[in-house]
Parts: C-alpha cells; sequence; structure tokens
C-alpha cells in the first residue's frame, strides 16, 4: 500500500511519522488535506545571496560574492548564515516556510533542489545551529568538512515557530549561477487521538511515510516551538514486545496535545 504520490508527498488521509533522533521520539501526524494539490513544484530563481558580502573559503581567507545568485567559487555559507527564503506576503516575508507556533494544523514538507546539482547542501534547524555529527558529539561535520552534507538536494519537515537555515558550500574553483527548485506540500494535519494506531506507526506495522529529521542537537528552540505547537515533544518509541508500557505513555501524552 502506498501512502504517497509520485512526488513521494503523503496523500490525504494517510500517515506522516517524522523522527527526531536527539530525543529518540517521533510525531504521528494523520493528513487531512493538501492545499496546494497539483501545484506542488515551482522555480523559485536564484539562492538569495546578496551581492558584496563575503563568505569564507575552502582554502582558507574570505571571497566576496560578485553578484546577488551567484555562489563564489571555493565559497559557503558559515554557521549562523544560513539561507532563508523571502517571499512577498507570506507570514514572515523574510522565511516562506515559517509560519508561527499557533498555525498547529499546518506543516511544510519541502524537498530543496540546487542548480547545480553537485553543491553542497545542508540544513541548520534552528538557524544558527549546525546538526551534523560524527561519534556523538566527538566530531562536527557538515558543508565546511570532508563529510556530512547532501549534493543537491535536501528534504525536510518544516515545524511552526522554527525558522531554519539552508548552508550550501561550492567546492570548485568556479563562479557559478544559482538556482533552487522546490516541491513541496501544504499539509492540513492532525495528531490522531488513537494510542494503538500511533503504537502500529511507530513500529511499522500501519503504513505511514517515516521522515527523519536531521537534529542530533536538542536545541532549546525546538522543544519550545514543539511544546508551544503541540503541548508535547513526541512520541517516545518503544519495541514491539513493550506494547501495554508505549499505550500507557502514549494515553497519558495524547492528553496534553494540542492539534
Amino acid at each position: 500500500m502506498t501512502v504517497t504520490d509520485p512526488y513521494g508527498l503523503v496523500l490525504e488521509n494517510e500517515h506522516l511519522a517524522v523522527y527526531i533522533p536527539a530525543t529518540s521520539s517521533a510525531f504521528v501526524f494523520r493528513v487531512r488535506s493538501r492545499i496546494n494539490r497539483g501545484y506542488e513544484r515551482f522555480h523559485y530563481g536564484p539562492l538569495p545571496i546578496p551581492a558584496g558580502i563575503a563568505l569564507p573559503s575552502y582554502a582558507g581567507g574570505s571571497i566576496p560574492v560578485p553578484a546577488s545568485g551567484v555562489m563564489p567559487g571555493t565559497a559557503y555559507i558559515p554557521v549562523g548564515s544560513g539561507l532563508s527564503f523571502p517571499l512577498s506576503g507570506a507570514f514572515d516575508e523574510t522565511d516562506m516556510w515559517y509560519v508561527p507556533p499557533e498555525w498547529r494544523d499546518r506543516l511544510f514538507h519541502v524537498r530543496a533542489e540546487l542548480t547545480p546539482r553537485w553543491l553542497r547542501v545542508e540544513l541548520e534547524i534552528p538557524k544558527g545551529v549546525a546538526q551534523r555529527r560524527f561519534q556523538r558529539d566527538k566530531v562536527t561535520v557538515g558543508i565546511e568538512k570532508a563529510f556530512g552534507f547532501s549534493r543537491g538536494c535536501v528534504e525536510a519537515i518544516h515545524f511552526p515557530g522554527i525558522h531554519y537555515g539552508y548552508r550550501v558550500g561550492n567546492d570548485t574553483n568556479l563562479n557559478v549561477w544559482t538556482g533552487v527548485d522546490f516541491t513541496y506540500a501544504e499539509y492540513v494535519v492532525e495528531i490522531p487521538r488513537d494510542a494503538e494506531l500511533i503504537f502500529n506507526v511507530l513500529t511499522r506495522r500501519a503504513p505511514s511515510l517515516w521522515m527523519t529529521m536531521p537534529v542530533a542537537v536538542y536545541d532549546a528552540t525546538i522543544r519550545d516551538a514543539f511544546m508551544e505547537a503541540y503541548g508535547i515533544e513526541g512520541f517516545p518509541l518503544y519495541p514491539a514486545n513493550r506494547r501495554a508500557e508505549a499505550l500507557r505513555k502514549y494515553e497519558e501524552l495524547l492528553g496534553k496535545v494540542k492539534v
């Protein structure tokens, strides 16, 4: 049974499980509706890199951006300066994927595809917090390191109340014009009030789309956003042989859920 369409987006009346590695917990949502059905893709245009700013270089030092939307050769976006995507008329016109916590029934499922496809890319969640780790907290990895990044594409669920930062790196010596295309869904969601269903989804006995978020550092901003939007920090995962314990915990958490 498939729960997604050809774009990999969740169909109406199917379930989405979003796993948070830092807490070993997940949110389970039922997609009540997809607001943008039929227009899931759009070309945003160049990456919002302003002309004249200086970016750090893989070769050391810094390099100025020669024109808006151009990624200089050997340059990368530093931690704390992750890109947001402005959109006139959006709730926050500096960040089109941001909605406030009280919009708790909305989720954005976003896949960003970059041009050129070989650009390095990773997410800051929240903006300013690098999330990539190796061997617990022993090694920080990411676009300025030897590994710990994607190339050309990154996909995530954008939760209410959290600004994300998109970091990009160009490890060639060429200045390149950039672009970004989005495939997205604006979901209207609810958390099912059935502890048995949540257990079945989280033990992979009931169908759902499973998304693992790149969250190795549980920043207070993330916790506060979850609590304000949903009243809980997710449902802890249990093995199948601890069903009774899981159901008791899930019933307790469901009494606190806001959406």
